[in-house]
């Protein structure tokens, strides 16, 4: 656990050392070895996007509704099983929500054999990153490199991950690969460019079927990125838009309307704030953090006849404020369909009634 002190510790110090084992730091103080949450590892995380902090990306992939079987569940397996469970996020950032869908989506796929993990988090880094596949960013021999592909071919969920810059995919990359030995890194597959070209060349690939269960759009414009979206998903499948202010969902539900998008407004969410701290263990988990414990008040200390410990109870201050924004939640409709008209319609009704009364 790193101190607000700016010490440091030794490398050497903690070889051999066991989780919860205390070392001392340069200035002497008592440090107590944790292995990092995903929340604290993101938090603490070098970044170059601004993170979906962990308590939002959490909310995020609840409203997903990612239920996973592990391989052998389910009794459709074989050759008539369900197409592979894809999810595409438009916007990796720093990457702070691709770890926490890749995580969601661990379960849904075959064991990863131990030799591969091994190669997946020891092997060095090709020193220019080819995103045509996640595969192809390590220094591996092509026999390795066949063991990856032959891996990534039978997974059952797959999160597609794409950004517009390089640095920022690489970045996102490392982060994922570097959390837990590069546990959650077969699940992902990282792309960089444009979301229409992108999409355009997978909806050719698949001869014009949908093939995206959920898809999230974390963009400054999501409408001007979201036709090509909604056409890659399939039918009852969930749209997210993540965007820092209300106006902005306001402008999407304005595009989705005048465009007559098959997609129908589920809901839209505000994200609390939450407050963090620099270098803490245990912050960005959500909700108000509360400071409980017994402590010796001043004035009694030294006086170990009178001295009671007491009860304290109070909120926690961080150190920033952290999180927030909007959410809206809409699911794709078939074409062909009629009722979503008519029952926006009915809900309009009934809104007017209501307010008349």
């Amino acid at each position: 656990m790193a101190s607000k002190t700016q010490a440091s510790l030794l490398a050497s110090d903690l070889i051999g050392r066991q989780v919860l084992d205390r070392v001392r730091d340069s200035a002497g103080n008592s440090v107590v070895l944790h292995e990092p949450t995903l929340a604290s590892y993101i938090v603490n995380n070098e970044r170059l996007a601004t993170p979906i902090y962990p308590h939002d990306a959490t909310t995020i992939v609840s409203l997903l509704d990612l239920n996973p079987s592990r391989p052998g569940e389910d009794e459709d397996e074989g050759e008539s099983a369900q197409p592979r469970f894809e999810i595409f996020e438009a916007g990796t950032g720093m990457g702070s929500l691709t770890l926490h869908l890749a995580r969601a989506l661990h379960a849904a796929n075959p064991p990863l054999p131990p030799p591969l993990r091994h190669l997946l988090h020891s092997a060095p880094l090709a020193p220019h990153y080819d995103f045509s596949s996640s595969r192809a960013c390590l220094a591996v021999t092509p026999a390795e490199q066949a063991l990856l592909d032959a891996y990534a071919s039978s997974r059952r969920a797959v999160l597609h991950t794409l950004d517009r810059s390089p640095k920022h995919a690489r970045a996102a990359y490392r982060l994922v690969r570097n959390f837990r030995r590069a546990q959650y890194l077969p699940s992902v597959d990282f792309h960089v460019g444009a979301v229409d070209a992108y999409l355009a060349q997978r909806i050719e690939q698949s001869r014009g079927r949908p093939f995206l269960a959920r898809a999230v759009l974390d963009l400054p414009s999501a409408h001007d990125n979201a036709a090509r979206v909604v056409e890659a998903l399939v039918p009852n499948g969930l749209l997210v838009v993540f965007n820092p202010s209300i106006s902005q969902i306001a402008e999407f539900q304005a595009w989705m309307t005048a465009t007559d998008q098959p997609l129908r407004l589920e809901k839209v969410i505000e994200l609390d704030t939450t407050t963090v701290s620099e270098a803490g263990m245990h912050d960005s988990a959500g909700g108000r953090h509360w400071d409980v414990k017994m402590v010796v008040p001043k004035a009694q200390q030294g006086d170990e006849e009178a001295a009671k410990p007491v009860q304290v109870m109070r909120p926690k201050v961080g150190e920033r404020v952290a999180g927030g924004g909007f959410v809206a939640v809409m699911r794709r409709w078939p074409v062909s369909t009629g009722p979503l008209e008519e029952e926006s319609t009915r809900e309009t009704e009934a809104g007017e009634t209501s307010s008349s009364e």
